[in-house]
């Protein structure tokens, strides 16, 4: 059904100059109001993704929390394609930090940890609990892996976090104690926590009684009632070969192409910033043109000489 306006009633529904003069101020005001509320709630559906997100991750690091993992965990426990572990990491050395160079710097270190642990573990659950606490859900790389495939995980993130790194203008270093639980048929998360807990503050007895911080790590398994717990060092990863690895000490300077050797692999890379035993480097990632900035000690790093296409475009030219 039209509405006409009153205006047009005695001219035979036809509205008029003046009375459209009247209607299109009052149709731009309407606009301008819906365009509004529109607008409105646009801010509204962004604010509760902000809150969605905030419920579920920590806002210093940007990993899950402890509420968001109690989530995610059980579901991919209830998984039988391939074995996982409860891992609970706390670290050695952190309070001196803050007690020393303030807040600031502790969050510094805690941001480089938990980038460092991502890198380590790719694609798998990690959270901050709080504090200098940590936990992840490593799940074997495929079926067919030994019981003991959570060795090499342990040994990869201890290998990964130990190097120091440069916040504030500080040279810090931290290291880990870590508790491991293999999972195995349980699905009972509450549990495994709690003697991954267990299992980290024995590493952390462990560590401090040998003197062997942030190289060791204890895992805890069960077979029926009875639970046994097993103390393991990792061993320290060899150098690459290269000069840093023959014992010769290389300065690098910012702007120099370089190899980068983490877990095996060997990734393009930029120094940005460097010192005697450590380089600010920025690299290429697993998979893809992205790329990601980290310390790596100069044991870690090779000249190259062979031209990356997309690391080493001129800045300028992408502008």
């Amino acid at each position: 059904m039209r509405i006409l306006d009153p205006a047009a009633a005695d001219t035979g529904g036809t509205t008029s100059d003046d009375a459209q003069a009247r209607t299109e101020p009052e149709t731009a005001r309407l606009q301008a109001r819906i365009d509004q509320l529109a607008a409105h709630v646009q801010q509204l559906e962004q604010e509760r993704a902000s809150l969605r997100w905030m419920a579920g991750h920590d806002e210093l690091t940007g990993l899950a929390n402890r509420r968001l993992f109690n989530t995610l965990a059980p579901k991919l426990l209830s998984r039988d394609d391939r074995a996982s572990a409860v891992l609970i990491l706390d670290l050695n050395g952190f309070k001196p930090i803050n007690d020393t160079y303030g807040h600031d710097a502790g969050d510094g270190v805690l941001r480089v940890i938990a980038r460092r642990i991502v890198d380590c573990l790719g694609d798998q659950l990690v959270a901050r609990f709080g504090g200098d606490e940590f936990a992840a859900l490593p799940r074997a790389p495929r079926a067919d892996v030994p019981d003991t495939w959570w060795h090499e995980v342990a040994g990869s993130l201890s290998a990964a976090i130990a190097p120091p790194m440069i916040v504030l203008s500080h040279t810090l270093s931290v290291t880990a104690s870590i508790g491991v639980v293999p999972a195995g048929r349980s699905r009972d998360l509450p549990d495994l926590l709690r003697r991954a807990d267990q299992a980290m503050f024995s590493a952390k007895r462990h560590a401090k009684a040998t003197d062997k911080t942030g190289i060791t790590w204890v895992v805890s398994t069960e077979t029926g009632d009875h639970t046994e717990t097993y103390e393991q060092v990792a061993a320290a990863p060899e150098p690459p070969p290269g000069p840093a690895a023959s014992g010769s000490t290389v300065v690098y300077r910012p702007g120099d192409t370089v190899w980068v050797h983490r877990s095996g692999a060997r990734r393009a890379g930029v120094v940005e910033g460097a010192c005697e035993w450590a380089a600010l480097v920025r690299y290429r990632g697993q998979n893809g043109p992205g790329t990601m900035v980290d310390t790596i000690p100069t044991n870690c790093l090779t000249a190259r000489a062979e031209a990356d296409p997309y690391l080493d475009r001129n800045p300028s030219a992408a502008l």
